[in-house]
């Protein structure tokens, strides 16, 4: 417990920064949801633009703008979301890993009686709290809005549904960077490789939005486990697209334990 007090210490300001901000900018839209409904600006300037413009970033022009987690649903929880859990995780897993592989700083920390092990549980430990923060904030800012403001409708159970998988989400991708930043000695390259996957997973999943004959190219992205409108619409891959990010999950913290186990460690 003093490992992972110690090092969420490390990472308390990124956290909370991440944490916060995202969460008054959900709050942001909230707020100005009545307004926007009213004048109908905003579903003038959606339905001008391609549908597959409105796919890439998880709008549905069937469900429209009912509530305001359907506006949630792309001008956050889509392609916006998908960026920011990638930077997210990556600073995490970069100051947490690589970068005291790099310069030696996780010798002396080995040099105390902590076992690699011990080191690898304490370090996920941490973004998963981190991860947790991020969802569980975003969730009780819109559930305050909502029992604050009038005009807005939230449904709790959809709500609370879309952050479950976003946290899910957000462990697959964080055992993914733990991972990689085992593999490296330099916090540069480990960065690089695990930046360079989730930005091609963004791609894969914009470029499955173009017409239906790329519609495949979402399958070979971990985004396609979460996808906003299909929460919404209450679709009944729900169940499995969480044991999918969980398997990812498990995978991928095992390979960094014994990544991790295996390697060796210089000043």
């Amino acid at each position: 417990m003093l490992l992972i007090r110690s090092l969420f210490k490390q990472v308390a300001k990124p956290v909370l920064a991440y944490s916060i901000g995202t969460s008054l900018y959900l709050l942001m839209l909230a707020v100005l949801y009545p307004s926007m409904m009213k004048t109908g600006l905003l579903e003038a300037k959606l339905k001008a633009l391609p549908p597959e413009v409105l796919k890439a970033f998880q709008y549905d022009k069937v469900t429209g703008f009912d509530n305001v987690l359907d506006l949630l649903g792309g001008n956050y929880y889509g392609l916006i979301f998908q960026v920011i859990a990638s930077l997210f995780l990556l600073s995490l897993a970069a100051r947490l890993v690589a970068r005291p592989i790099d310069n030696g700083e996780l010798i002396v920390y080995l040099a105390a009686p902590i076992t690699r092990n011990d080191y690898t549980i304490a370090v996920a430990s941490v973004m998963g709290l981190a991860s947790l923060l991020l969802v569980t904030l975003n969730g009780l800012v819109l559930m305050v809005a909502d029992w604050w403001m009038s005009g807005i409708t939230i449904d709790t159970a959809v709500l609370w549904r879309i952050q479950l998988n976003a946290a899910l989400l957000l462990f697959a991708i964080g055992a993914f960077t733990l991972f990689v930043a085992t593999l490296f000695d330099e916090e540069r390259r480990a960065f690089s490789l695990a930046g360079s996957v989730l930005v091609l997973s963004i791609v894969l999943t914009i470029l499955s939005g173009l017409s239906d004959r790329t519609e495949w190219l979402r399958y070979a992205s971990i985004f396609s486990l979460f996808n906003t409108t299909e929460l919404l619409q209450g679709t009944t891959d729900f169940g499995l697209h969480l044991s999918g990010l969980i398997a990812i999950t498990l995978l991928f913290l095992m390979g960094a334990f014994i990544q991790f186990r295996r390697r060796s460690l210089s000043i």
